[in-house]
Protein backbone atom coordinates (compact mmCIF):
# COMPACT_ATOMS: atom_id res chain seq x y z
CA UNK A 1 0.00 0.00 0.00
CA UNK A 2 2.81 2.40 0.86
CA UNK A 3 4.61 1.99 -2.51
CA UNK A 4 1.30 2.59 -4.29
CA UNK A 5 0.79 5.83 -2.37
CA UNK A 6 4.33 6.99 -3.16
CA UNK A 7 3.80 6.17 -6.84
CA UNK A 8 0.52 8.11 -6.86
CA UNK A 9 2.14 11.18 -5.29
CA UNK A 10 5.02 11.06 -7.77
CA UNK A 11 2.60 10.77 -10.71
CA UNK A 12 0.61 13.77 -9.51
CA UNK A 13 3.81 15.80 -9.04
CA UNK A 14 5.06 14.83 -12.51
CA UNK A 15 1.72 15.72 -14.09
CA UNK A 16 1.68 19.15 -12.47
CA UNK A 17 5.25 19.85 -13.59
CA UNK A 18 4.52 18.72 -17.16
CA UNK A 19 1.35 20.80 -17.25
CA UNK A 20 3.27 23.93 -16.25
CA UNK A 21 1.42 24.50 -13.00
CA UNK A 22 4.40 25.55 -10.94
CA UNK A 23 3.00 29.07 -10.45
CA UNK A 24 6.14 30.51 -8.91
CA UNK A 25 8.09 31.24 -12.07
CA UNK A 26 8.02 34.91 -12.99
CA UNK A 27 10.22 36.74 -15.39
CA UNK A 28 11.94 39.98 -14.49
CA UNK A 29 9.26 42.23 -15.99
CA UNK A 30 6.48 40.51 -14.03
CA UNK A 31 8.37 40.96 -10.76
CA UNK A 32 9.08 44.62 -11.48
CA UNK A 33 5.43 45.26 -12.38
CA UNK A 34 4.22 43.50 -9.23
CA UNK A 35 6.65 45.44 -7.00
CA UNK A 36 5.55 48.72 -8.59
CA UNK A 37 1.91 47.87 -7.91
CA UNK A 38 2.69 46.96 -4.30
CA UNK A 39 4.70 50.15 -3.73
CA UNK A 40 1.97 52.25 -5.34
CA UNK A 41 -0.67 50.69 -3.09
CA UNK A 42 1.46 51.12 0.03
CA UNK A 43 2.13 54.77 -0.80
CA UNK A 44 -1.58 55.49 -1.20
CA UNK A 45 -2.30 53.69 2.07
CA UNK A 46 0.41 55.73 3.84
CA UNK A 47 -1.28 58.95 2.73
CA UNK A 48 -4.62 57.65 4.01
CA UNK A 49 -3.04 56.69 7.33
CA UNK A 50 -1.38 60.10 7.66
CA UNK A 51 -4.69 61.83 7.03
CA UNK A 52 -6.36 59.55 9.58
CA UNK A 53 -3.71 60.33 12.23
CA UNK A 54 -4.15 64.09 11.78
CA UNK A 55 -7.95 63.71 11.50
CA UNK A 56 -8.06 65.23 8.03
CA UNK A 57 -10.67 62.72 6.92
CA UNK A 58 -13.68 61.00 8.35
CA UNK A 59 -13.15 58.34 10.98
CA UNK A 60 -12.95 55.12 9.03
CA UNK A 61 -10.66 52.16 8.72
CA UNK A 62 -11.70 51.65 5.12
CA UNK A 63 -9.85 53.05 2.17
CA UNK A 64 -10.96 53.93 -1.32
CA UNK A 65 -7.97 52.09 -2.81
CA UNK A 66 -8.27 48.49 -3.87
CA UNK A 67 -5.80 46.20 -2.07
CA UNK A 68 -5.82 43.70 -4.93
CA UNK A 69 -2.39 43.25 -6.41
CA UNK A 70 -1.96 40.93 -9.33
CA UNK A 71 -2.22 40.49 -13.03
Amino acid sequence: MKPLLILLVMCIAAASILAGCSGVVDDYDDRVRRYEQINNFQTRMAVDDWDYIWLYERNSNLTEWSPRVGH
